[in-house]
């Protein structure tokens, strides 16, 4: 993403994977603030160090009120999507269930 952003004008809209971030051992925060204006999408997804992305949104190590912070105050944010990859051995419909009561959760 940094060599995107290097070669890109501010113009150039940017989606963060929040997930894939974290995952790498960057900092979402630290990105999202670094590129005001062009974080428009947020990919909500998780991710924890032992079980990668076979966890639920809200479940993983993301610092998430901060990321929201971050995104809502200068990143130029239009709308999150929430991601999920794993979620073990949850049905999906139950997956979407237990992320969005996280999402409540996270967000009031």
């Amino acid at each position: 993403m940094d060599v995107i952003v290097a070669n890109t004008p501010k113009e150039v809209m940017l989606q963060l994977c929040v997930g894939a971030c974290v995952g790498s051992h960057a900092d979402p925060v630290r990105f999202i603030k670094s590129n005001p204006g062009r974080i428009r999408h947020i990919h909500c997804k998780d991710w924890s160090p032992d079980k990668n992305y076979d966890v639920l949104f809200g479940e993983g190590v993301t610092p998430w009120p901060q990321v929201f912070a971050a995104a809502e105050s200068v990143g130029g944010l239009e709308f999150y999507l929430i991601e999920q990859l794993g979620g073990g051995d949850l049905r999906t419909l139950k997956t979407a269930r237990n992320n969005m009561a996280n999402w409540k959760k996270l967000r009031g």
